[in-house]
């Protein structure tokens, strides 16, 4: 039987949620969705999925401090965390713990946000 691939997108816009759902679901993935980090990490911990797929300019808590709090969680350690953001990646600088496994500019579409997962799912 077949692993049915299960991500978790936590962003902001409702929109995108939708969108990345669209696109992925009919290519196997189960999509979780969350509209904003502390849900996210919530439904992580207790659900952790095969990779998350973080917004990192979110209210209340940012997708930084969310990633912080995944790796503290012993279910959500080791889930790989790809950061999917509107900020221009040539001034981005991730923390000097690197948490998170990719980043990804929302400026490059969903295809290239599928091709990081597929990769980094490949991978694990």
């Amino acid at each position: 039987m077949e692993h049915i691939r299960r991500l978790l997108i936590v962003d902001d816009s409702i929109e995108l949620l939708e969108a990345v759902r669209a696109a992925l679901e009919p290519k196997g993935f189960e999509v979780g969705r969350a509209s904003n980090a502390f849900t996210g990490v919530r439904v992580a911990a207790a659900h952790p999925p095969d990779a998350i797929v973080m917004d990192l300019d979110m209210p209340g808590m940012d997708g930084i401090e969310a990633m912080l709090h995944l790796r503290r969680i012993e279910e959500t350690r080791h889930v790989p965390v790809i950061a999917f953001t509107g900020q221009a990646l040539d001034s981005f600088t991730l923390p000097a713990s690197r948490p998170f496994t990719r980043v990804v500019s929302k400026s490059s579409g969903l295809e290239a946000l599928e091709r990081e997962i597929e990769e980094v799912l490949a991978s694990t």
